[in-house]
């Protein structure tokens, strides 16, 4: 090969070499710089979101767990379908546990539940699992007022009653409201409710009532006898006996709170820690460690969701009470609050809502 001829040749050698060596530096560039993240939109669009209930179906957790998710995909980026799956089991507690151990965290399972969810840990209810302060919390539904009440032929027609006569209540199971309620007023206040406990949910211990079976119900929120039962007030086939919460309702302007029951500041400082649960009444949250963004998303899509038109007007038909609705945020302050709470109150208050212990 003549001289110029093989010059020609390292030339082109050192000019596709150079290339070579452009181009594997311009990979490693571009494999170095951030991936792009997913929007909430992309992630969730095609996908299902799975919303566990806390009770069996039929009764008020069901009820507007379900509504909740009809309506969810018009406010969520990427219109997800949500397949709702009941999953009962100690007044939320089976649920919660399952959510802090063994659900995805990616946004994909929330659930719907009783604001006592949020206080079970810091009051050793049976079986709890969890810390209330690590669960994603997107927003509660109402500020729910639960309520003690008898049978109109009832031998108790009002609270004070009950501190001498007995009262025969049907109940769920040992966390649900049905018997933790009762069970803490008769430590606490001295009353004389006798618990009946084995029913399957709020539907069949109001069934149990109907027929006679007890003579009331110790816990049983306000707004499932409106959207479940109302032929029971317009009837007056009940007694509103005591508002468990520490507000009243509207519709009970006569009825006595809890609160209202104390009768020193020790009994109202025990009773507030129990019930101040009722503010967050029907509790929408997810497991922990839901992307920033996601639970954003769902904490955004919950608040528009409680002020649009369309759905009041869907709960207003089934005669579901939307009051008061508490953003994910304001449940996060409650709870970091209630767990600032003393030790010795906390003590008292476990004792109450754990008559076995």
């Amino acid at each position: 090969m003549n001289p110029k001829a093989k010059e020609r040749m390292e030339m082109r050698l050192s000019h596709a070499l150079r290339g070579c060596l452009l181009g594997l530096m311009a990979l490693v560039v571009i494999s170095s710089a951030p991936v792009q993240a997913q929007s909430v939109g992309a992630f969730y669009k095609g996908k299902d979101i799975r919303m566990l209930i806390s009770h069996p179906p039929g009764g008020g957790y069901d009820v507007y767990a379900r509504i909740f998710a009809r309506h969810l995909p018009r406010f969520l980026e990427g219109s997800p379908n949500v397949v709702p799956q009941n999953m009962p089991g100690a007044a939320g507690i089976v649920m919660a546990n399952s959510m802090a151990g063994a659900q995805p965290q990616d946004g994909t399972v929330i659930g719907l539940g009783p604001g006592s969810i949020a206080t079970a840990d810091l009051l050793k209810s049976q079986g709890a699992r969890f810390d209330a302060r690590k669960l994603s919390w997107i927003g509660s539904m109402n500020a729910d007022v639960g309520v003690a009440l008898a049978w109109a032929n009832a031998p108790v027609t009002e609270a004070r009653q009950l501190e001498t006569t007995e009262l025969i209540v049907g109940a769920a199971g040992a966390t649900d409201q049905s018997v933790i309620y009762p069970n803490a007023l008769n430590r606490v206040l001295g009353y004389k409710f006798k618990v009946i406990p084995g029913y399957a949910g709020s539907a069949a211990t109001t069934l149990a009532l109907e027929r006679g079976e007890v003579m009331g119900i110790g816990g049983m929120n306000y707004s499932s006898i409106l959207a479940n039962k109302p032929d029971w007030l317009r009837d007056k086939k009940v007694n509103i006996l005591i508002q468990l919460a520490l507000e009243p309702h509207p519709d009970l302007p006569k009825v006595p709170t809890v609160v209202d029951l104390a009768k020193n500041d020790e009994q109202r400082q025990v009773l507030e820690l129990i019930f101040s649960q009722s503010s967050m009444g029907r509790a929408i949250f997810g497991p922990p460690g839901i992307p920033a963004d996601r639970l954003a998303a769902l904490r955004s899509a919950f608040d528009r969701m409680m002020v649009d038109k369309e759905f009041l007007a869907e709960a207003d038909r089934m005669k579901m009470e939307i009051n008061q609705p508490m953003s994910g945020a304001k449940i996060e302050e409650l709870i970091a609050r209630l767990y600032k709470t003393p030790p010795s109150v906390v003590a008292k208050a476990a004792e109450a809502i754990n008559p076995e212990r």
